[in-house]
């Protein structure tokens, strides 16, 4: 099939989109070394036509995980980087280094900048061409409207406000601290339009209790029919569904399930609950059945990685799961910048670096401002960001209860360079972490095995109009994937206008269809699952992802006029291929008797302090930041000796 959208792209707008600055070798098949296993990187090839067109604006050249960080990951994970010839004694010094420029990272580097002693440096290292690990951002220009979507983290409820931020954590420490508007402005949607409920994120139409606030659509497969669609059917009580009246009477029961298991505290309930799964919990202690449980992997799998199956029940009672919460209260809004959580890196970045964002410390300046990549990393500056630097290896001079100083080793344009530092904080993800520092402790390094990582998808379809969805009555699809089908959920979101980010809300206008895509198969053990959803996410080219995305599209709303040569502009894939640390059974109590996983990383060791978003259990901005800060406690007498 001809794929008129490709079309509109150039093939020069498409090679400037995955430029990332190392030449032709991104066009090469993965390095030698690397070990080709069953089920592994065995036939992958990383060039342009896997990694596709990345979009216009700054983030263009970084959109997911990029085929130099994935090459140079596993050359890393192969141990492929000998440090033989690398001079520490004359390298270049920080007192503090921090590994990684997403949530955490730069969560540490805004305590060290606050509690920085005069004439100490700290340098922050990413391995990707964007700072805000996976809080980052698509940009699309089409027919003169410039239109942002996220790459991946995207939502947030509004925290309450704090008179005293330095007694506060998480959301409302920094919301407060960064000065983000609570206030926030969004495209109204014309009264004189038919009657359309949009969300404001790319999460709030899976959830009990929010849902209701979107025009949402259920699609259902015919047995070789057209198939028909469900608007809004939990408000209907499922009456326009083609499911038995057994199985609606099951799915009804546990939508409006409450809280069915109380406890006297939270620690009762992490204890009892830690034990299970969510699905487990459902069937076997409130006796729910099935079909909720079915239901509720949309949501678990689009916000921890798996289904029910694989997500410890204690996890679900933090999330408002039916049968574990009450509905959220009427009105609750979840809100979402264009861009998701890259407002809240960018933010923090500007109170870090403030000539590193153009224009002054104003919303609209913060969120749209064109980055100024040249002052990220200047000689003199108390701290330094230095991107496309993938360290390779973190160890000790000597002993780590008596060594001096911490050895670093990076990868950047092909070269190995070499820094020391007093302390060093490991922002980045513990799968990485347990391959880059290589004098880790046999119990941390153990530790991290505990922990599995999902993958995910993120594929954001600029549409030219929106007029098929609207004559559907919808602004949000879900549908039980089928053996040949693209993901389960995709939506559109109602606009913020805030700076340059000016777009319309007409269904004959562009805007932005996001797919996020997680890859969970219940039935197979959790690590089997991830493994499974890796692969196909890391060996699929990008031509067939927007292939199939185009023919589930046809299925979805060819029978209300798509067109795909008419009404796609363009696709932009984002790949992160360990997005989400699964907070399985056990994860907050331990296993075995032995203590979490996550409290033994916390500790550190040595000049050492470990800090993501993974350690929180449910991955968000607000804790994650908690976790830099919490490490820079940690190591901040480190960088005085």
């Amino acid at each position: 099939m001809k794929r008129g959208f490709r079309n509109r792209i150039t093939r020069r707008d498409f090679l400037n989109g995955v430029a990332l600055g190392a030449g032709s070798c991104l066009l090469a098949r993965m390095a030698p070394g690397l070990a080709a296993r069953p089920g592994s990187d065995a036939g992958l090839t990383l060039g342009v036509d896997w990694y596709g067109y990345g979009g216009v604006g700054d983030y263009r050249q970084s959109h997911g995980n990029t085929p130099e960080a994935i090459r140079a990951a596993h050359r890393l994970r192969d141990r492929g980087f000998d440090l033989s010839g690398l001079d520490f004694d004359t390298a270049e010094e920080h007192e503090l280094v921090i590994v990684g420029c997403g949530m955490a990272g730069l969560g540490a580097g805004l305590e060290y900048s606050k509690r920085r002693q005069a004439g100490q440096s700290c340098l922050m290292l990413d391995n990707h061409p964007l700072f805000g690990g996976e809080a980052k951002e698509n940009e699309f220009r089409v027919d003169g409207v410039t239109l942002i979507a996220p790459q991946g983290a995207n939502g947030f409820f509004v925290p309450p406000r704090t008179d005293d931020p330095a007694r506060s954590h998480g959301d409302a420490r920094y919301y407060a601290e960064l000065e983000i508007p609570r206030e926030l402005p969004y495209r109204a949607w014309p009264s004189s339009e038919r009657p359309l409920e949009f969300c404001r994120d790319n999460y709030g139409y899976l959830v009990r209790g929010l849902q209701e606030q979107t025009s949402v659509g259920h699609f259902f497969a015919g047995g070789g029919g057209p198939g028909r669609w469900a608007v809004d059917m939990w408000q209907n009580a499922l009456a326009d569904t083609p499911l038995e009246p057994a199985e609606r009477r099951s799915m009804l029961r546990w939508y409006r399930a409450g809280n069915l298991r109380p406890f006297g505290s939270a620690g009762a309930a992490m204890a009892f609950l830690d034990r299970m799964s969510y699905r487990e919990l459902l069937e076997n202690e409130l006796k729910l059945g099935p079909a909720g449980a079915r239901y509720a992997d949309l949501f678990l799998a689009s916000a921890v990685g798996l289904g029910s199956d694989a997500v410890s029940a204690y996890a679900a009672s933090q999330l408002p799961m039916p049968g574990l919460s009450d509905p959220p209260a009427s009105g609750l809004r979840r809100q979402s910048f264009p861009g998701g959580n890259s407002g809240f890196a960018r933010y923090f970045l500007k109170a870090l670096i403030p000539g590193a964002i153009a224009g002054e410390h104003a919303f609209g300046d913060i969120v749209t401002g064109r980055i100024n990549f040249a002052a990220l990393d200047c000689p003199g500056q108390a701290l330094r960001m230095r991107l496309n630097a993938t360290v390779v290896a973190v160890r000790h001079r000597g002993a780590s209860a008596s060594a001096p100083y911490v050895e670093i080793a990076y990868l950047r344009d092909g070269q190995l360079h070499p820094l020391r530092a007093k302390a060093v904080i490991m922002a980045t993800g513990g799968w990485i972490n347990r391959h880059v520092v290589r004098d880790l402790p046999d119990e941390q390094r153990r530790a991290y095995e505990q922990f599995n990582h999902a993958p995910f998808l993120v594929a954001n379809v600029a549409l030219n109009n929106w007029r098929f969805l609207y004559r559907l009555g919808i602004t949000a699809a879900i549908w039980e994937h089928g053996e040949d089908d693209f993901g389960y959920t995709c939506n559109i979101r109602r606009p913020m206008t805030v700076g340059r980010h000016q777009p319309p809300l007409d269904p004959n206008r562009p805007i932005v269809l996001s797919f996020y895509t997680p890859f969970f198969y219940p039935g197979l053990a959790p690590r089997a699952q991830t493994a499974r959803g890796r692969m196909e996410l890391l060996q699929t080219p990008f031509a067939d992802f927007e292939s199939a995305i185009t023919k589930q599209m046809l299925k979805l709303f060819g029978s209300a006029g798509f067109d795909p040569q008419k009404d796609v502009a363009g696709v932009i894939l984002n790949r992160w291929g360990h997005a989400y640390s699964v907070p399985y059974p056990g994860f907050y109590t331990g296993l075995d008797g032995q203590p979490p996983a996550r409290d033994v990383i916390r500790h550190g060791f040595g000049r050492v302090a470990f800090a993501h978003s993974e350690l929180a259990g449910l991955q968000h901005w607000g804790p994650a930041a908690d976790e830099g800060r919490r490490a820079f406690g940690q190591i901040s007498d480190a960088m005085l000796g």
